[in-house]
């Protein structure tokens, strides 16, 4: 089996910039905040990065969803990271586990942005990675806050935003 990643990009607050505009600062979703961080920590891994949209992901529809499965399927790499934003990334998760892709998929996220100085995103795309490497079962998990778990046992807590098990 390959080492190749392939990261899928979906968007959300981990890819946002804020261009000034003629009205002041309008938020958007950029290129993929991977490709900057990779190059920062001059990584010799074997990582291609695609986007797949780019929405926040309280604008990702069903139909964004079956793309990113669709870019899951079709590609020949078994271990695949989406950075996705936090507030749909269980329901992408969920989808993307009924499509029995028979690859180890990842998912990340920030809940600030890589461009802010103290974002989490470095921190969960290295984790994330790091993750895909050594991971050997096949399935949907999701990587945040230095906790990664199987997708079916993670929720988002609604008091500290923080990810975990589900107890």
């Amino acid at each position: 089996m390959s080492n190749k990643i392939l990261v899928l990009q979906t968007g959300g607050t981990l890819d946002k910039c804020y261009p000034k505009t003629i009205l002041g600062y309008a938020f958007e979703i950029g290129e993929p905040a991977v490709s900057r961080v990779l190059d920062r920590v001059k990584s010799s891994l074997a990582v291609e990065v695609k986007s797949v949209c780019r929405l926040d992901s309280q604008d990702i529809r069903q139909e964004d969803r079956v793309k990113l499965a669709g870019a899951c399927r079709e590609t020949e790499v078994k271990r695949i990271l989406v950075t996705h934003g936090t507030d749909t990334m269980l329901e992408t998760a969920d989808m993307l586990s009924k499509e029995q892709l028979d690859k180890i998929i990842v998912l990340t996220g920030s809940f600030l942005p890589e461009t802010f100085k103290d974002s989490d995103a470095d921190f969960n795309i290295g984790f994330a990675i790091g993750c895909l490497q050594t991971m050997t079962s096949i399935g949907v998990y999701v990587a945040m806050n230095g906790c990664v778990l199987p997708w079916s046992n993670c929720r988002r807590d609604s008091q500290t935003n923080m990810f975990g098990p589900i107890e």
